[in-house]
């Protein structure tokens, strides 16, 4: 079920899902493999709270890391947090809302800030926030075959959500948009379906 959503380039990936529709495992292991696959590349991984990525974002990208069997090429710390692709010093960081202008000033050592994961997004209530993150990062040409996108991952929202007027009540040709079910998750067993 998420076949467009992995080859996707466009500048969005938009991703709404119930629980155990594998939307942050599927967007983790996206992530692993494609810094693998494009030297130069590098992500931003956002939340409301900063401190609430170790025990989920953090740790989803290391599940995939240890999925893919590719953890032993990883540098995974906690002081700062941030994982590091050995071999190139790719890195991927981990930023909150809570501080959100200190978001507009995070840059990389080498290569290119290309893409941003915004986890939960539900749980952001301004969208002018959003909107600074959007103009701050990426930012600056990427050569190719890099390329800039921005991944929204969430569950369901109130209809009143900015994510939904935004993202979903219109044709913008530079969104992806996509909505999973738990009918989608190949690692759930009988009792999690149930």
């Amino acid at each position: 079920g998420y076949g467009k959503f992995w080859k996707s380039k466009k500048r969005y990936r938009v991703l709404k899902g119930g629980k155990g529709s594998k939307k942050s495992a599927t967007t983790a292991l996206n992530i692993i493999k494609r810094m693998m696959k494009y030297p130069g590349s590098n992500t931003l991984v956002v939340r409301q709270i900063m401190d609430t990525h170790r025990t989920s974002t953090f740790a989803q990208l290391k599940w995939a890391q240890n999925r893919l069997g590719v953890s032993h090429l990883w540098k995974c710390t906690t002081s700062p947090l941030e994982m590091t692709y050995i071999s190139t010093g790719q890195k991927i960081l981990f930023r909150g809302f809570d501080d959100v202008l200190k978001l507009a000033s995070t840059t990389v050592p080498s290569g290119y800030l290309c893409w941003v994961w915004v986890e939960e997004a539900f749980e952001i209530d301004s969208e002018d926030d959003f909107d600074k993150l959007d103009l701050s990062v990426p930012r600056g040409a990427v050569p190719a075959p890099l390329f800039k996108q921005t991944t929204i991952t969430f569950n369901p929202w109130s209809e009143r959500h900015w994510l939904k007027a935004r993202f979903f009540d219109c044709d913008n040709p530079d969104v992806d948009k996509f909505t999973t079910t738990y009918h989608c998750n190949e690692f759930l067993d009988e009792t999690d379906r149930a």
